[in-house]
Order: structure tokens, then C-alpha cells, then sequence
């Protein structure tokens, strides 16, 4: 048997471990490939057109709708009992579900929340809450970050320190992932500014567009500008370099970039901060099998033991990240620690998936782009409504799929 994978050594080392016991017992070889990620989705795409594909791959979590869509991928409910179904954390079901089928589960979930440098915390006589109930609002945590960013750039007599840094890095805004949270959090739940798209994902007319969300992206576009409380760069290295105080992200980025690049650092987690209504999207890496794959049976099987029981505990630990499973929550040490346990209790509280369509690469790409162009200061109004136009067009190309 062969596997696709990205180049994301926790998770080839979580999966290799995860799947030995079944290969051992079957007597299979498995060979493990990887696939740059500039070239993950266009590879997945060109599987209909290949005559040999891999037998399993890891796809990202919320565009296997379209994958399924596009009869990319094969079907593998029968596989997974309704308690397994149950057990998968909600923020990684939705967007894994075409026409009543499910289409592969997540080797883990992701996070996100608001990490701080502790030690300019502590001087400034600021300490953050842990406890989701006691969550700052952003309201709150914009004059907390004006008042640091101001005392630290007296004290250091320069401008290159700011308050915060929104995203894993590679684009202004946080991309989709990150920057739709603030956007999101800004309706009341159930309004069409908190679900982001309509219930088909095939609309986000009056959804990305509303007076609440027009509001939040002016309030982002004034944290790289008007209030210049984050820097037009898209590296987080200014954070690993004590010249920013709290920084946007999940628990991966958070914890491998500072053992890298910060090792000495003293650092905290705080629950992720909103508007109105307290929101996380999340969802992460699933694994899959391609339609054409010569044996659909026993790659299911090999999956379906990789997330199941005491594997998943093993995926999970071996990536020291969330597990998939609702059951292991609990199970597991170090969701428990300092810089775990906040992350760990959005999952379970605040965890959505990101707009769910068949249209999800298009909606990013797209969406992304607008935040970025926000966030470099272009106008507003003019910015969402031709993304928005943009995007209604894009994903029209799927009416007569979603039926």
C-alpha cells in the first residue's frame, strides 16, 4: 500500500506509529510519500486523471467536501459504527459529510487562542484570564494592547514593538482560519454574520457582508493601521523576538515556533477573544482514500484502525496535539498542562468548522485575500463587495452539484 502525505513530520510520525499494529498483524508494506504543500490540493485534484493513485492521503479538513463533490474521493461511513461518528469532535464532521456520506476522519483537531509573552505582561502589571467564561472581548484587549505598545516603545525608544500578531504566518489577517474568527464573532450566534455562508455553502451574500461584519473588518483593518497595533508583516518572528505582546494561533505553531525560535521565552495561553458571541473555527488534517484507489476495502480498514481506540490515543500523543475523539479529551496528561489546557477546553466549548461549501478552495482563496487587502488599508466597502460578487460567482459553478 502507498500513502500521500504532507511534509509534516509530527503527523508522519503519528500516523506511522498509529498504523504498524494493522500493517504488522496484515503482513502489508506501506510506503509513505509526501507531496510539497504548494502542490497538496492541484494533486489531489489530478487523481480522477491518474491510473495509479495512493491507496490513503491526508487532505485538509475542510475542503474534502468539494474533493467529494467532485467524486475525487471514495465514501467510507460504512467503515465507522454511529459511536465512532458521535465521538469525532463537531468541528471536524461537517465539512467531512456530502449527501449523507462521510468521507475520511481527522488525525486531529486544531485550536486557537491568544498566546502572550509573559514576562511584558508581568511588568505592565497585566494578567490574562485562562478561563473561557472570562474571556476579554476584543474591545477590552485593544486598550490593553494600546497601553503596552505605547509604554513599551517609550521605554524602548523606537516603534518596532507592537501589540499583536493575528495568524500562523504567510498572510496579513490571519487568512480564513484566523481572521474570519473576529468577523464571525460579531453576531449573535445563529445570525447570518456568525455562520459565515449559507446553509448549502453556496452564498455568502448576506452573510460576508452584513453591519456586523463590515464592522469587524473595519476593526482589523485599524490594528495594522489606524492603530497600528500590528505589523504589515506576515512572519510571526517579531514575537519570538520580544517585540510583541500576544499573538493569534493554534497550538502547533504556538508551541513547536516558540521551543524553536524562543526557547527561553515565558509565555501563556488566554481564551481567544470576541465581539458578542465566542467562536474558534477549527478542523485540521483528515485522512482519505481517492475513488480510484485499487483496494477502497482495505484502505478504509487501515483508517478506520488508525482512528480507533487506542491508535487514535497513539496519533494523537505522538503529535502531543488534540485528538479527534470527544473521549480522549480528558484521557490525555498533557491536554492538561499550561499551555494545552486553554486550547483544549475551546475545542470542547467554542470549536466550529469553518464555512462548510464544496466550493472551499475558491471561498479561501478568495476570502483571504480580501482580509489581506483590508488589512493593507484598501477600501472596505469596495474590497467586500467585489469579493463578495467574486465568491457568489465561484461557487454558482456547484448548483448543479449540491441539487
Amino acid at each position: 500500500m502507498t500513502g500521500l502525505w504532507v511534509p509534516y513530520d509530527t503527523l508522519i510520525q503519528g500516523s506511522q506509529a498509529a498504523m504498524a499494529g494493522f500493517i504488522g498483524s496484515n503482513q502489508i508494506s506501506f510506503q509513505l510519500n509526501t507531496v510539497p504543500w504548494a502542490d497538496w490540493d492541484r494533486t489531489i485534484r489530478a487523481f480522477p486523471q491518474q491510473s495509479t493513485v495512493p491507496d490513503v492521503v491526508i487532505a485538509d479538513g475542510p475542503a474534502l467536501q468539494g474533493y467529494a463533490a467532485n467524486d475525487i474521493l471514495a465514501p467510507l461511513d460504512e467503515f465507522f459504527t454511529k459511536e465512532d461518528l458521535g465521538d469525532f469532535l463537531g468541528g471536524t464532521t461537517p465539512s467531512a459529510t456530502w449527501k449523507g456520506k462521510f468521507y475520511g476522519p481527522a488525525t486531529n483537531e486544531s485550536s486557537q487562542a491568544l498566546v502572550y509573552n509573559k514576562a511584558i505582561l508581568d511588568k505592565h502589571g497585566i494578567t490574562p484570564p485562562t478561563e473561557l467564561a472570562k474571556a476579554w472581548t476584543w474591545k477590552e484587549l485593544r486598550e490593553i494592547m494600546l497601553d503596552i505598545q505605547a509604554k513599551e516603545r517609550k521605554a524602548r525608544g523606537d516603534d518596532q514593538f507592537w501589540g499583536i500578531f493575528v495568524g500562523q504566518g504567510n498572510f496579513l489577517a490571519g487568512a480564513t482560519y484566523t481572521g474570519l474568527n473576529i468577523v464571525r464573532s460579531n453576531g449573535a450566534k445563529d445570525s447570518k454574520t456568525y455562520q459565515a455562508i449559507s446553509e448549502n455553502g453556496l452564498s455568502v451574500a448576506g452573510y460576508a457582508d452584513t453591519d456586523e461584519a463590515m464592522e469587524a473588518y473595519h476593526f482589523l483593518q485599524d490594528l495594522y493601521n489606524a492603530d497600528g497595533l500590528s505589523p504589515q508583516s506576515k512572519s510571526p518572528d517579531f514575537f519570538y523576538n520580544n517585540q510583541i505582546a500576544f499573538w493569534i494561533t493554534n497550538p502547533d505553531v504556538a508551541i513547536g515556533g516558540i521551543a524553536k525560535n524562543a526557547p527561553s521565552m515565558n509565555w501563556g495561553v488566554s481564551p481567544h477573544p470576541y465581539f458578542k458571541t465566542p467562536i474558534v473555527q477549527t478542523d485540521s488534517y483528515h485522512l482519505a482514500v481517492p475513488k480510484n484507489a485499487k483496494s477502497i476495502e482495505w484502505s478504509a480498514k487501515l483508517i478506520a484502525d488508525m482512528v480507533s481506540g487506542q491508535n487514535a490515543k497513539i496519533l494523537a500523543e505522538k503529535q502531543q496535539a488534540i485528538p479527534m475523539r470527544k473521549s480522549l479529551l480528558t484521557e490525555l496528561p498533557y491536554l492538561q498542562d499550561e499551555h494545552m489546557k486553554v486550547f483544549t477546553d475551546t475545542v470542547a466549548e467554542w470549536a466550529v468548522p469553518r464555512p462548510v461549501t464544496p466550493g472551499w478552495s475558491e471561498y479561501d482563496s478568495t476570502y483571504t485575500q480580501m482580509l489581506q487587502d483590508i488589512a493593507t488599508g484598501a477600501d472596505i466597502q469596495k474590497t467586500v463587495s467585489g469579493a463578495v460578487q467574486s465568491i457568489e460567482t465561484k461557487l454558482a459553478r456547484y448548483k448543479g452539484i449540491v441539487g
